[in-house]
């Protein structure tokens, strides 16, 4: 495979070459972020030609976009029209809710008669403080039954005015999305989701899908298997409509850009197959090893032509900070640090 067109393709189809005109489009691109801050809002202006700390609110005030457990089970900001597919295609098995509520000693019985409550208490968006005294219950209690109902589709959260946090508000689904979370068949869903996920992520492969959705490897080959698509070599599938200018895609000169932790572009691939975006020799440095045989957590990167260079750091108090994996020269130096001070204001904006 030639490294440098799939890294060209993949910098091409996240929004990174071609920036947004606007937060929505660029969330669509990408299908989906994960949801906490600052890496929500910090995907968005990486991929958005100007976007402000209003105009990123927007999107949950407006309802354009939902936070729902998405893929392999966490907490995803997906567009509305797109939720329900995402949601049923990946939704948490219900084993998972009997399993959280058996480890906090909560019945069903008493887990539907709480949920009556909580629900009847968030027609709109109410702070988790709210809700204790609606339901009676709290601390890790309250998390459980707050988690369960969002496993189940049955409620949603929305984020705070912080751009570097998270706390959350939180809303009955049947209140915010009367539409709800259902798609239908599962099956279909993931078979749309792995169309969406070569689309934005492609070329890759089964075992690329498999890891970023958090399903099996046979589910997940099934669900590509109904795309049509050609293998680029090694493995790694393209939508078949993108290949001719697959081959005529060519290296971004010279551009520099920021990303989260947590970003679609790091986060995209399995373990074995991110050598488009960082160097093995580097790897270690750019995911965070979050236990034994666990992939890692992907740090705050900084990209020169797609490839990761150097980490970086930002918080209200202390400022950003860049640490390079090597000397990056006077001009790619100062454009990671004008790139810094617009990430910084927007943040603390």
């Amino acid at each position: 495979m030639d490294l440098e067109r799939l890294r060209a393709w993949s910098y091409l189809r996240q929004r990174l070459a071609e920036p947004a005109s606007g937060p929505g489009e660029a969330l669509r691109a990408v299908v989906a972020v994960y949801a906490t801050h600052p890496t929500a809002p910090v995907a968005l202006w990486a991929r958005t030609r100007s976007l402000t700390a209003a105009a990123y609110r927007r999107l949950d005030r407006d309802r354009r976009a939902l936070r729902i457990p998405g893929m392999r089970g966490t907490a995803f900001l997906a567009p509305r029209n797109l939720a329900p597919r995402i949601f049923t295609a990946v939704r948490p098995p219900h084993a998972r809710v009997l399993r959280s509520l058996k480890r906090h000693d909560i019945s069903t019985g008493d887990y539907e008669r709480l949920a009556e409550r909580i629900l009847a208490a968030a027609v709109r968006p109410t702070r988790s403080d709210g809700l204790r005294e609606a339901a009676g219950i709290e601390g890790p209690a309250l998390g459980t039954v707050l988690r369960c109902l969002r496993y189940e589709g049955r409620i949603l959260a929305l984020a705070g005015e912080p751009l570097t946090s998270s706390p959350h508000h939180y809303v009955a689904t049947d209140a915010w999305a009367p539409e709800g979370l259902d798609a239908g068949d599962p099956s279909e869903a993931l078979a749309w989701l792995a169309g969406a996920y070569l689309d934005a992520y492609g070329p890759a492969r089964v075992e690329d899908f498999a890891w970023w959705a958090g399903v099996g490897k046979r589910s997940a080959a099934q669900a590509v298997a109904a795309s049509d698509t050609v293998d680029v070599g090694e493995g790694l599938l393209l939508p078949a409509r993108h290949e001719t200018d697959f081959d005529r895609v060519r290296r971004p000169r010279g551009a520099v850009d920021l990303l989260p932790r947590w970003d679609a572009y790091t986060m995209g691939h399995a373990p074995d197959g991110r050598s488009r975006l960082v160097h093995p020799d580097v790897q270690q440095r750019v995911y965070e090893p979050i236990g034994v045989g666990l992939p890692g957590d992907g740090n705050p990167v900084a990209l020169v032509e797609g490839e990761a260079v150097a980490t970086w750091t930002f918080s209200i108090k202390e400022g950003a900070e860049v640490q390079a994996f090597d000397t990056l020269g006077p001009t790619i130096g100062r454009k990671v640090e004008e790139r810094l001070e617009a990430v910084a204001g927007f943040l603390a904006g």
